[in-house]
């Protein structure tokens, strides 16, 4: 092996990559190409002890043969305190070890939502369409599920939900059957998660043809069909008519005002502002690492060149050898090979801290990034519950409008009785539409306090680590 080959062997910024013009932008766009982890904190850390996602596997589903990658979960519970108290952090009593793909944990992360709306969850780490199996990849994503999962277990708001009890616990029957119907936890619960559904999913037509069991093969089968054509029409045409009153309230303006209003306008600039400053950081950092990165990669050129001129120089001299120990009878060649040598250190030193900018800093900050995003995502859920009461309030003063008129119209008293009728279902839905709307606005004032509190603590640690 030559002294060049060598070198670049040694080095990793002159990798193939490097040879496109976005080798640096796609190096800078996956952490995980570097050699180190991203620094990316979770808290406590004591649940780092006892949730793990491991031993990732390609698995072939089907005929057709459609390849997944399949995640082993395990959960250990916590011991119990030291004190002897009866509080404990566990969340299951027994260890549990179950196979989890990428679209368990996608719908462990919608479901949340619908569970816990206003509660912060966590970012799952983005799909990718090409390059899914490279080893690289799939252990970054292994690294980002489990930073998922073991933030939700130290989030009080989501640590108790159903769904995550039975993605942790539940057995492959048990949790297909809980993806597809939802047919777990309370009643209270999956009523909850049924309107976040209504109040937040876009419209889609029913097909009769792709609905389970539509090869009917009896009479019976044909009935049980058509009743579960008619009732999904039924959701999605209440779901239509929710959407386009919410709609009309969000446009008039005409929206419920609560003392805590004042206090979520400032928490939305907050994050507004917040989100405006990291990304100014962000964008200055990319480049930042990216002059590093070039830096290592020109010393590493220029490396080259002098000891090509090195070796010119031997060559013209007459001089044999190979490495340090050659002697130039002018000088001048090992003047050239010391300037390659220390050229090579310098490129050396130059990516070793452009990867720990990298993963101390940059990953770190852009992971921030996408928890502000969760945060507006939660502030949006408790948003929505406000749009559904408001237009509550109005469907009942609506309502109580034509009761009226029915009575001292006359001739239409009949029809008072159907009108009061409705009036008593819309003030039964207005009570639970304020239920849900004052949940979820403290459930989302403790998640952006909790935030404010580890953001210090986590910026704090980012810019420490970063300095070392």
């Amino acid at each position: 092996m030559s002294p060049d080959e060598s070198r670049i062997e040694s080095n990793p910024s002159m990798s193939s990559d490097d040879e496109s013009p976005n080798g640096v932008e796609n190096e800078l766009s996956n952490s995980m190409e570097s050699s180190m982890q991203p620094r990316l904190l979770v808290h406590p850390e004591n649940s780092i002890a006892y949730v793990t996602v491991s031993d990732p596997v390609q698995v072939n589903e089907g005929i057709a043969g459609r390849k997944f990658t399949m995640y082993r979960v395990n959960y250990d519970p916590p011991p119990p305190p030291a004190d002897g108290s009866s509080s404990s952090d566990a969340i299951l009593s027994y260890a549990t070890s179950v196979n989890r793909r990428y679209s368990d944990f996608s719908w462990l992360y919608e479901r949340l939502h619908k569970e816990r709306p206003g509660a912060i969850v966590p970012p799952l780490p983005d799909k990718q369409s090409v390059s899914r199996f490279s080893e690289v990849f799939i252990e970054g994503r292994r690294f980002h599920l489990e930073i998922f999962l073991r933030r939700v277990v130290c989030n009080p708001e989501l640590k108790d939900t159903d769904c995550l009890l039975v993605f942790l616990g539940g057995g492959d029957d048990e949790f297909k059957k809980a993806k597809k119907d939802g047919s777990f936890g309370s009643d209270k619960a999956n009523v909850e998660a049924a309107n976040e559904v209504a109040a937040d999913e876009p419209y889609q037509p029913f097909d009769p043809e792709m609905a389970p069991g539509a090869h009917y093969n009896s009479q019976h089968d044909y009935n049980k069909l058509i009743d579960k054509v008619e009732g999904e029409l039924s959701t999605k045409k209440a779901g239509i008519k929710k959407w386009i009153k919410e709609r009309k309230t969000s446009l008039k303006g005409t929206m419920v005002r609560s003392p805590d209003d004042a206090i979520f306008d400032e928490i939305t600039n907050y994050i507004s502002a917040l989100e405006m400053g990291l990304k100014r950081i962000d964008t200055q950092t990319s480049s930042l690492i990216r002059r590093d990165k070039d830096v290592s990669t020109c010393m590493l050129e220029f490396g080259l060149g002098c000891d090509a001129l090195c070796h010119i120089d031997d060559e013209i001299n007459g001089v044999i050898g190979e490495g340090d120990d050659t002697t130039s009878s002018t000088g001048i060649g090992q003047t050239f090979r010391q300037m390659g040598k220390t050229a090579d250190e310098i490129s050396k030193l130059s990516y070793e801290y452009y990867e720990k900018e990298l993963s101390c800093f940059r990953e770190p900050l852009r992971d921030h990034l996408k928890m502000i995003h969760a945060v507006k995502i939660a502030l949006q859920k408790r948003h929505n519950r406000r749009v559904t009461y408001s237009t509550c309030i109005n469907a009942v003063e609506s309502k109580k409008a034509s009761v009226h008129k029915y009575k001292i119209t006359p001739g239409k008293e009949g029809k008072s009785v159907d009108a009061a009728a409705s009036l008593a279902r819309a003030e039964a839905t207005l009570i639970v539409a304020k239920q849900n709307y004052e949940e979820c606005s403290q459930r989302a004032l403790r998640e952006v306090d909790r935030f404010r509190r580890e953001n210090a603590s986590y910026m704090y640690a980012t810019m420490l680590e970063f300095a070392k």
